[in-house]
């Protein structure tokens, strides 16, 4: 009598959802969420579900169709949900597209045998913690939507054997991974994740790479946010980054500096928190051992660092000039050839930069008010601008011993590899009493001179006066002042 109910109200359900296709169709089409996924995906809204009470699963005959069959089950539970399958006959009766609402379930197991023929696979609105399993080999599974579940997990391979699957929606769920998809075939991938705020970015943003920027297109973009780390010494937060930019690093490549014979790799670094402004990821560029003899003309947006290391690179003008620079906050350029950093004086670089290294280059002269104005320190905590000039030869005199040592030692963090040219010694190890010791010149001389004349007109006053006394104390005058001719004058001293 049980079984005969039972097949009663199968047939009936049948009939009801045959005569009401058309009516389903028209609601779906109008439905917000429905209207959003692709056509290949079977959802029906909360207004559809069936008498929970007699059986929780209803199955539905879609026109549009080939393998038209489909079922619906709502509020259930796992046992429930059991039930309401087998009400339906779903295990005997060929049915390519389910969706199941608000379920409560622990973990749902998606490597049963009973989805193995599934076409489009829906579980929403709904509480599930975790699904768990792998699909079977050849599941021809095209859409798969677990949205509105708060979901905590999905496991790594579970979608690994969808090789047909190109729909998945995961929005308004609490995952913090995303599973790895089948990309084998190259196809391409529609996929919602807006809601799911909890989402790793650099998870996101290894999808992204992984599948190509074409690849894929997410639904939803401008609603899509993703999480981020954030650390700064002690203090550690999680904010909120915009899919958009995340979109914009997985084209990252693309903007980065490149030539005919080089190709310079950009990376993102960190994430910057700016007050009134939303999170940005701040990007490296590394264009080192390129062979370069000038800077890049264009930086990608937010560099915040620029490596242009084991270059040919002669002068540092875009730093002061170039508007793509603005943003640059550490500088290598060591080995190369640069001569002078009298460009960077009064840049905005000077301003704002955290670490500029250019050793092992030319530079001969170090003129201390281009980078006086930064308090460089050697504590790496304190230290707001940090520079290195190791390996260059400066042209060491007596203001170097003097002077330029000790700024060095105060500002520089390897000041004790910068050497001297003219001198074979460290410019810390020049001492004053030596390198302030001035060769004579020509000029010595004329000291002698005037002293030899000082002391022969002494003398010649000394010996007039002798002579003087000689002739008034005697009458007479010494033999060479006797052998003198007599002056004009000299009646001026006869009595």
């Amino acid at each position: 009598m049980q079984m005969q109910w039972l097949a009663m109200i199968m047939c009936l359900y049948a009939g009801v959802a045959s005569a009401r296709t058309d009516e389903e169709d028209q609601q779906q089409t109008s439905s917000g969420v429905s209207s959003s996924l692709p056509e290949q995906c079977f959802y029906r809204p909360p207004t559809d579900c069936p008498d929970s009470s007699r059986c929780p699963c209803k199955r539905i005959t879609l026109a549009n169709e080939p393998e038209g069959n489909a079922a619906l089950c709502c509020n259930t539970d796992g046992q429930a949900l059991e039930y309401g399958l087998s009400c339906i006959g779903f295990a005997h009766s060929n049915i390519s597209y389910v969706h199941i609402r608000n379920a409560t379930l622990d973990v749902f197991n998606v490597y049963e045998i009973r989805w193995r023929m599934l076409k489009s696979l829906a579980i929403t609105d709904g509480r599930i913690k975790k699904v768990q399993g792998q699909f079977r080999m050849m599941t021809p599974t095209q859409c798969l939507n677990l949205s509105n579940n708060a979901l905590m997990e999905v496991e790594n391979n579970s979608l690994i054997r969808l090789a047909q699957l190109t729909t998945l929606d995961l929005s308004y769920n609490n995952l913090t991974h995303l599973p790895v998809l089948n990309i084998m075939n190259g196809r391409e991938f529609w996929l919602d994740i807006s809601g799911t705020n909890t989402l790793s970015c650099h998870d996101v943003y290894q999808y992204i790479n992984k599948t190509g920027e074409k690849q894929i297109t997410f639904n939803r973009e401008n609603e899509t946010v993703c999480s981020s780390l954030a650390t700064w010494h002690w203090f550690n937060t999680t904010e909120r980054v915009p899919l958009t930019q995340l979109l914009y690093l997985s084209s990252l490549q693309t903007e980065c500096p490149k030539g005919d014979t080089w190709q310079c790799q950009c990376d993102i670094s960190r994430m910057d928190i700016i007050d009134g402004k939303p999170p940005t990821h701040a990007v490296n560029v590394d264009c080192s051992g390129m062979q370069l003899t000038e800077l890049p003309e264009k930086l990608p947006q937010n560099t915040i660092l620029l490596n242009v290391s084991y270059n040919n690179i002669t002068v540092l003008d875009d730093l002061s000039t170039n508007p793509c620079y603005e943003d640059l906050r550490e500088f290598f350029a060591d080995y190369n050839n640069i001569s002078s950093i009298n460009k960077l004086e009064g840049s905005k670089f000077l301003d704002n930069y955290a670490l500029l290294s250019l050793r092992y280059n030319k530079i001969k002269s170090l003129p201390t008010y281009i980078l006086s104005p930064s308090a460089h320190n050697k504590n790496f905590m304190i230290s707001r601008n940090l520079v290195r000039l190791g390996g260059n030869k400066l042209h060491c005199d007596c203001n170097t011993a003097k002077y330029l040592k000790a700024w060095l030692q105060a500002r520089i963090l390897d000041s004790d590899e910068v050497m001297c040219e003219n001198v074979k010694e460290k410019v810390i190890d020049l001492e004053p009493s030596k390198m302030c010791v001035y060769p004579g010149d020509w000029t010595d001389y004329i000291y002698y001179i005037i002293a030899i004349e000082v002391i022969l007109l002494i003398g010649l006053i000394a010996k007039v006066t002798y002579d003087y006394w000689v002739f008034k104390t005697a009458g007479y005058l010494p033999w060479p002042a006797n052998k003198m001719p007599k002056l004009p004058c000299d009646w001026l001293f006869e009595t």
